[in-house]
């Protein structure tokens, strides 16, 4: 059996996102799994983990509890709250059984150093946490490693997806085409090959439906995510 992790921190998303990712879980994954949430606050009617939050950590930056020992165990597949399974994943699970294994950004190659002035461009890579797979055992020591000196890490890198692209070496990413952007589309050239176009100025979105998994990463407004509603309504 795995474990398929969430993690709901603070108020951005409510507990509705939470509900819907499970169900869409539970129609696109046959092999035998479990749920767990960890989060600041009870989730009525789902397995959740309140970790200590020794170094107060927020946003994006509570994904590190994902790492630490005693939290999860076995094989895990993390979801971000935002994401939509469109279609089967089974074949997420075992893609690469011995490295941690996340979303590539194909719209989105590119690596930077620190010389940027702006956090958000500093030691930018093309891994994506939205979407993980790996057996807990093997990276504890991910947590380790931040628990360090968790406020440098968080000063040094604008996200964990920079501190994961920078700091572990033993990773790889999903077969390119499973996952796609709304935003963004699938890769470089989809950024205006858009099957769904907001009027009025708005911004371009994309919809794949024989891809696996849409990455909601914006924008932010319901509108926008029309075409998704029936993969959690259904």
């Amino acid at each position: 059996m795995i474990t398929v992790a969430f993690v709901k921190w603070g108020d951005k998303y409510d507990s509705k996102y939470v509900y819907r990712l499970q169900k869409m879980v539970s129609k696109n994954l046959n092999i035998s799994h479990k749920f767990i949430c960890i989060t600041d606050k009870k989730i009525p009617n789902i397995n959740y983990i309140v970790p200590d939050n020794l170094f107060d950590l927020e946003g994006w930056w509570s994904k590190m509890f994902l790492w630490k020992k005693g939290i999860l165990s076995g094989k895990i597949l993390y979801l971000d709250l935002d994401t939509v399974i469109q279609n089967n994943i089974d074949e997420l699970i075992n893609y690469s059984p011995n490295k941690l294994c996340g979303v590539y950004t194909y719209w989105n190659d590119m690596y930077t150093d620190g010389s940027y002035e702006h956090p958000m461009y500093r030691y930018k890579t093309p891994f994506n946490s939205s979407v993980m797979v790996w057996n807990a055992e093997d990276y504890h020591w991910v947590w380790d490693k931040f628990e360090e000196d968790p406020n440098w890490y968080i000063m040094k890198y604008y996200g964990d997806d920079k501190f994961l692209g920078n700091e572990v070496e033993n990773k790889t990413t999903f077969k390119e085409g499973w996952i796609y952007s709304n935003l963004y589309g699938i890769d470089e050239k989809t950024e205006t090959n858009s099957s769904v176009r907001i009027e009025n100025g708005r911004q371009t979105t994309h919809y794949y439906p024989e891809k696996k998994i849409c990455l909601l990463n914006g924008p932010t407004n319901e509108y926008y995510y029309k075409p998704f509603e029936k993969y959690w309504n259904d």
